[in-house]
């Protein structure tokens, strides 16, 4: 697993499709950076666009690989396995996304009176939209969305309705570090573990249809 994850690490870097999502998501952090939004509201807006951003984030890498070396791994270690790996490193470079993005909030937005707790929930919130993100991703992703314009529907339309249903983990988690910015904090206890559940769902997904479709290609499913 080590070498396949450092394989879709190198093929992410090198495609240089992570530039896109990574600017927006530095670029929608930087307009909000006005030193006058409380800490706890910073956290929450970093971990919302954060949503989008790790969506995108796994959608490129899963339309990068050339159909030759797909084949070549799933003819090595099996279908599955390198698509969780795929999976896996666009969450990485989205939570290395929203830490980087962390330092210039803590840095410039003023420090509430129970700092330390907010420091724990806004981070946390993070780790929330990102697994968000990234069961977005998967499910909007190849195989089981194929065309660019359908994969970007379903990556918009669903960051929009994670981000707004009030039964989303994204919402939930979001809304906690808003308020961390009040008298009152909250760690997203519930949020966490249901974005946990989400993600390990839609992955497991993602990984069924790159199975069957490596199946009805003549590869290993397994």
């Amino acid at each position: 697993m080590r070498a396949l994850l450092r394989y879709h690490v190198i093929l992410l870097l090198r495609s240089q499709r992570w530039l896109p999502p990574s600017l927006l998501y530095a670029g929608l952090v930087a307009i909000s950076l006005d030193g006058q939004s409380s800490l706890g509201s910073q956290l929450g807006w970093n971990a919302a666009v954060l949503v989008p951003t790790a969506a995108w984030l796994t959608r490129s890498l899963l339309v990068a690989e050339p159909p030759a070396a797909r084949a070549c791994l799933a003819a090595a270690k099996g279908v599955r396995r390198p698509q969780y790996a795929a999976l896996a490193v666009p969450l990485a470079f989205a939570l290395l996304l929203a830490l980087l993005a962390a330092v210039p909030s803590v840095l410039v937005c003023p420090a509430p009176d129970e700092a330390g707790a907010v420091l724990l929930g806004g981070p946390a919130a993070g780790v929330v939209c990102a697994l968000t993100g990234s069961a977005l991703g998967a499910v909007g992703s190849p195989p089981l969305v194929r065309s660019t314009a359908g994969g970007a529907g379903v990556l918009v339309a669903g960051s929009v309705l994670l981000l707004v249903l009030t039964g989303s983990p994204a919402n939930a988690a979001v809304r906690d570090a808003f308020a961390s910015g009040a008298a009152e904090v909250r760690f997203p206890l519930l949020s966490l573990p249901g974005a946990v559940v989400l993600a390990v769902a839609c992955w497991w997904v993602s990984a069924r249809a790159a199975g069957r479709a490596g199946a009805t290609a003549g590869g290993d499913p397994a």
